[in-house]
C-alpha cells in the first residue's frame, strides 16, 4: 500500500473515530485498530508487531481526540471538571493495575465478559423508554472508588477505551444522556494518559518512526482529523434528543461487544 493510501486511510479513520467519540464520548478505538491493522498488514508488517502498533498509536491518538470533546461538551454544560477529580484517580489506578497484571490474567476472559455486556446493554439503550437509572445519582464513597476502577480496569483488559463503561455507569445512575456523554469524553483522557505512557516505554521501537509501540508517522495521520471531527461530533450532540443519542449508543455497544468477543473467543 502506497504513502498516500496510508495518509488517506488513517485520516478516514481519524475522522469516523472522533466523530463518535464528541458524539457519544466513547474512543473510537473500535475504528481506528482494524484500520490501522489492515494498513499495516497490508504494507508486509508481521502480524504480531502490527497489533500491538495499532493498538498502542489508537490509544495516543484518543488522548488529543478525548480533551476537545471534553471541551466542547463542557462549553455545552454537559461536562465538569469535578468528575475528573473525583472519579479520575479511581479510573487512572485501575489502568495502571490492568497493565500491570495484564500478563499474568487471562485477559480473554474478562474481554469476553466485557463484549457480553456490552450486547445486554445494547438493548437497554436501544428502548430508553421502557429502562429506568437504577439509581438516582452516580456511586459517591467506596462505591465510587471501586466503579473507578472497574472502568479502568475493563477498558485496558477489552482495549474499548473508559467511555463506554462511564456512558453506561452514568447513565444507569440517573445522569441525562448528554451529561453521561461529557464525562465519558472525560474518561477518555484519564485513561488514555497512564496507557500512553506505558504503550510508550513498554516495547522497544522497531521502525524508526516508533517510540515503544506508538508509531509516530500513523498517529499524525489519526490524531489531527480525529481531533477535529471530535469537536464537530460534540457539537452535533448537542442539536441530537437524548433518546436519538442513546439509540446510537446502542448501536455502538452492539458493533463493539460483537467485535470484542469474537476477537477474545479466536
Amino acid at each position: 500500500m502506497s504513502t498516500f493510501w496510508l495518509i488517506l486511510l488513517g485520516a478516514m479513520a481519524g475522522t469516523g473515530a472522533g466523530l463518535l467519540a464528541g458524539l457519544i464520548g466513547i474512543g473510537g478505538g473500535i475504528v481506528v485498530v482494524p484500520v490501522v491493522y489492515y494498513g499495516l498488514t497490508s504494507s508486509g508488517i508481521p502480524i504480531d508487531q502490527a497489533v500491538h502498533v495499532a493498538v498502542a498509536t489508537s490509544l495516543a491518538a484518543i488522548l488529543p481526540a478525548s480533551i476537545v470533546s471534553f471541551v466542547a461538551h463542557w462549553r455545552s454544560g454537559n461536562a465538569d471538571i469535578g468528575f475528573l477529580r473525583q472519579w479520575g484517580p479511581g479510573i487512572a489506578i485501575g489502568v495502571v493495575a490492568a497493565q500491570l497484571t495484564a500478563p499474568y490474567v487471562d485477559g480473554r476472559l474478562l474481554a469476553a465478559l466485557f463484549g457480553f455486556l456490552c450486547l445486554v446493554f445494547a438493548i437497554r439503550f436501544a428502548f430508553p423508554q421502557r429502562f429506568k437509572p437504577l439509581v438516582e445519582r452516580p456511586p459517591g464513597g467506596r462505591f465510587r472508588t471501586v466503579a473507578g476502577l472497574g472502568i479502568g480496569a475493563f477498558s485496558v483488559f477489552a482495549g474499548a477505551g473508559g467511555g463506554i463503561l462511564t456512558n453506561i455507569v452514568m447513565t444507569l445512575s440517573g445522569l441525562p444522556m448528554h451529561k453521561s456523554i461529557g464525562r465519558a469524553a472525560a474518561a477518555g483522557i484519564v485513561v488514555s494518559i497512564p496507557a500512553t505512557i506505558v504503550a510508550a516505554m513498554a516495547t522497544k521501537a522497531i521502525q524508526p518512526t516508533q517510540i515503544g509501540s506508538i508509531d509516530c508517522a500513523i498517529w499524525a495521520c489519526i490524531a489531527p482529523a480525529q481531533a477535529i471531527a471530535a469537536w464537530f461530533g460534540a457539537g452535533l450532540a448537542a442539536k441530537i434528543s437524548a433518546d436519538h443519542l442513546s439509540r446510537i449508543f446502542a448501536v455502538a455497544l452492539a458493533i463493539s461487544g460483537f467485535a470484542i468477543v469474537h476477537s477474545a473467543l479466536r
